[in-house]
Order: C-alpha cells, then sequence, then structure tokens
C-alpha cells in the first residue's frame, strides 16, 4: 500500500525543520526549500514560493494528499512590514486552490499571534475584530481566512514566540545568550512586555499532531505559563552567572508593539490534548548551552 504524500514549505527553516523532526513515518514526505537537504530519507524540493504559477505546478506535479505551509518572509526586523508580505499572500493562495483541485485531503496553514490585536485577556482563535497592526500580521490573517473557505480538511497555527536550535541569532533569546558569553551587555527594551514563548522541539510536535488530527480553523499554539521579556532575559543572565549584563531599558520599546500578547490554549490542551515537554527554565537552559557550544566552536576555528 502507498503511503500517503506528505508537502512540507518552508523545511529547512526555523519552523518546518523541527516539524519535519516529528512527522509520522507513515508519510511519504516530500520538503521544499531553498536549500536541499542530504537527508535520503526525505524527497526534497526546491521552488520559488513567492510565485502563484510554481506554487499552482508543485501540487499538480506532486499531488500530494496532506499539506504543511510553513514558508515566508523571515528575514529578521524585515518580515513585518516587507512588501513580499503580498507576494507570499498571493502565493498561498494559489497553493492552497491547487491543493484543494489536485485531491488534497487535509492541509495545515502556519501563522502568527501577530495575527491579533492587543489585548489584557488571553486571546481566542476568535478575538480577530481588531486588525493586524502590520502587514505580516494582515497578510497572515487574510491567507488564513481563505484556507478556511475552501472545502478541505484544514487548520492553522497561530504561533506566538518560539525559541531554541536552529533561531536567527539576531533574535531577542539568542542575542542575549550571544551577548552573555562574550561577557559584554544584553541590551533590551523595557521588558515589560507580556508573551508566551515555547520551545521550538514542542512547536514542532504539535503541528505534527495536528495534522493527522481532525481538528478545524484557527489554532493557538504556546505554552501553560507566559513570562516578561524581563524575566527571560534575567534568567538567562542568570544561567551565565552575570545578571549585571541584562540592561532592561537600554533600547527602546518598539513602535505599536502589544504590552501583553499570550494566548488562550483551550483549543491545544482540550481539543488537540497536547501539552508541551519542556518547560521555560529547560527550554532556555538547552538554548543557553547551544549558544555556548557555538561559540566555543568558532572560538576554536578562530585559534587554529
Amino acid at each position: 500500500m502507498m503511503k500517503p504524500r506528505l508537502l512540507l514549505t518552508g523545511a529547512s527553516g526555523f519552523v518546518g525543520s523541527h516539524i519535519l523532526r516529528h512527522l509520522d513515518a507513515r508519510f511519504d514526505i516530500h520538503a521544499v526549500s531553498s536549500r536541499v537537504s542530504k537527508d535520503t530519507l526525505i524527497t526534497w524540493h526546491t521552488a520559488d514560493l513567492t510565485d502563484a504559477t510554481t506554487c499552482t505546478q508543485l501540487i499538480r506535479d506532486l499531488r500530494p494528499s496532506h499539506l504543511i505551509h510553513c514558508a515566508w518572509e523571515t528575514q529578521h526586523g524585515v518580515f513585518w512590514e516587507a512588501n513580499s508580505n503580498d507576494q507570499w499572500l498571493e502565493a498561498g493562495k494559489a497553493l492552497f486552490s491547487a491543493f484543494h483541485q489536485y485531491g488534497g485531503l487535509r492541509a495545515i496553514g502556519c501563522g502568527t499571534c501577530a495575527e491579533y490585536g492587543a489585548s489584557d485577556e488571553p486571546l481566542k482563535e476568535t478575538d480577530t475584530d481588531q486588525p493586524p497592526t502590520t502587514q505580516y500580521g494582515q497578510a497572515k490573517l487574510e491567507l488564513s481566512r481563505f484556507l478556511d473557505s475552501l472545502p478541505v480538511s484544514s487548520a492553522w497555527v497561530r504561533v506566538f514566540y518560539p525559541y531554541g536550535t536552529g533561531e536567527n541569532p539576531a533574535r531577542f533569546v539568542p542575542s542575549v545568550c550571544r551577548s552573555l558569553l562574550e561577557n559584554e551587555p544584553a541590551l533590551c527594551s523595557s521588558g515589560t512586555q507580556l508573551r508566551n514563548f515555547i520551545h521550538i522541539q514542542d512547536l514542532g510536535a504539535a503541528v505534527a499532531h495536528l495534522v493527522e488530527s481532525h481538528i478545524e480553523g484557527p489554532i493557538n499554539i504556546g505554552h501553560p505559563s507566559s513570562a516578561t521579556i524581563g524575566e527571560v532575559a534575567e534568567m538567562l543572565g542568570a544561567l551565565r552567572g552575570r545578571p549585571d549584563l541584562i540592561r532592561l531599558g537600554a533600547l527602546p520599546d518598539r513602535v505599536g508593539e502589544a504590552p501583553i500578547l499570550i494566548p488562550d490554549l483551550s483549543r491545544q490542551l482540550n481539543e488537540l490534548q497536547f501539552v508541551p515537554a519542556i518547560s521555560l527554565t529547560e527550554g532556555l537552559r538547552k538554548t543557553y548551552n547551544h549558544w555556548r557550544n557555538q561559540t566555543a566552536i568558532a572560538s576554536s576555528s578562530t585559534n587554529i
């Protein structure tokens, strides 16, 4: 019996690569990325997923029964208002349309907490009355609604704040780790923003679990506990033994940034029945150790 074919876009990216590690062996896995892995257990493809025609051709040629769409603009500091968000939106519509047209059975889209406006309460999946404040959030929300309108089984993951191995070095957690390891001040914003951090291994496992579920529509994926930016920075400072290097308030807060952005996880916990295995303390320790090892490797190479 032939295995059902699953297509994963953005498979070498931060989120996609960790989803890939958790996918069930019962699938014939095809992965799309800007760079191809040497993993012989997976069929790799390269494609320009910002091009609607290319997306349609990809689905037509592969005819996947399952689809996880993670690929998007991710350049740090740029993606919020990048013009490419419009390209990703239109190409994503073409991808999902073709998936339905060519007999696809179940699609998962990777969205973002930026689809929500600010709220003092944990955000439910239906709390999208306030328009997103960024092009990125607006495009993701529009694509989620488009996918939901198609007559195909689908779910849309609203990701909160993933961190861990493979994250862009310029993002918050890696940048603090790297500064601490270089014995330099870790410059942070006010640190008062309340956020929900989930380790990337847990996020990958949750999305892989979602593929084989019957859950429909948007679903928040996060950790049952939240923390402020400042608390996370101070935890990292304590791991290094240099809390004095954490400089809260040294950088301005991002304009328009919500003071509170945390999820209601009722669907994740009750319907998907997924509980993250990695606590914030453990996850930050794993991440700090990763960057410590990377720093040691870089130092060794420099000294050769």
